[in-house]
């Protein structure tokens, strides 16, 4: 893909664009993706000039305090109001425009960054935030909360591109279960029940992890000890439980057992034959 003429956002405070053209396939190959790979546009990145610009005067608004030397809304409406009608003065077509737009903001938006309305009134407002702040609010200070913004924009896709990159080694993994991973060894379990299962001494305790479809037909990930499997002949729906396998990476029982195995630091055990 070639990049693009422009940059996706035109810089606002800041002298210099803060993204480059095609950023995004740029973090996505980073992360270990093909930067062609498919990763939907995280909810928290703006889709365009429009949205950011939103975006970046709510962050203002929110900013507030020492940074901006506003500390409360009614300081802010107070600002606003007594810096409109002499800024209408460069709006000779529309002298009204800055009064109205900042008459149209309420408090509690002003109050807690959150601009209210459709996505046209909303990006009037906006303007008329950043407006004012050019104004009246010291420029390095809006330079910051700006590069913030372009940080944040870009963490956001790397999380995105990250999770993307896990989904795709979770779902791998359910296809073809690796003969060991991080210590832990495929077991050949003789049990109908147990679509893959794994074995390893976990902390001092011979263990072993699985997945397994339980009575309800629901898919499980669950760690037993080596004793309690083999006392009920591999049999996981039958054998006390040891620990629940967790994990924030995906969902489904594999996802679960993939990231169990890779959290436990576990030494490799001999094969064993159930």
């Amino acid at each position: 893909m070639l990049p693009t003429a422009e940059p996706p956002f035109e810089p606002i405070f800041v002298e210099e664009p803060l993204l480059i053209p095609n950023y995004q396939e740029t973090i996505i190959s980073k992360v270990g993706l093909p930067f062609y790979a498919d990763v939907d546009r995280p909810d928290e990145v703006p889709a365009d000039e429009q949205e950011r610009t939103i975006d970046l005067a709510e962050r203002i608004l929110r900013a507030g305090g020492v940074r901006t030397g506003f500390g409360h809304h009614e300081e802010v409406r107070t600002s606003m109001e007594s810096w409109a009608p002499d800024a209408d003065e460069d709006r000779d077509a529309d002298p009204g425009y800055w009064r109205s737009s900042v008459l149209l903001m309420s408090p509690r938006e002003m109050n807690f960054g959150q601009l209210d309305g459709g996505p046209e009134e909303k990006h009037r407002k906006a303007k008329t935030v950043l407006a004012w702040a050019a104004d009246c609010i010291d420029t390095d200070v809006l330079q910051e909360i700006e590069q913030s913004q372009a940080e944040d924009i870009k963490q956001a896709w790397r999380d995105a591109a990250e999770a993307e990159l896990t989904q795709r080694k979770i779902e791998q993994f359910a296809e073809e279960p690796p003969e060991e991973l991080d210590g832990w060894q495929r077991l050949d379990a003789g049990h109908d029940a147990v679509e893959v299962a794994y074995v390893a001494d976990n902390h001092g305790t011979p263990s072993v992890a699985t997945v397994f479809e339980a009575a309800d037909g629901e898919l499980k990930a669950h760690e037993f000890t080596l004793e309690a499997w083999d006392e009920n002949d591999g049999n996981p729906r039958e054998a006390r439980l040891n620990r629940y396998c967790v994990t924030t990476d995906g969902d489904g029982a594999y996802a679960r057992l993939r990231s169990h195995l890779l959290t436990f630091e576990a030494e490799p055990m001999e094969q064993l034959e159930v």
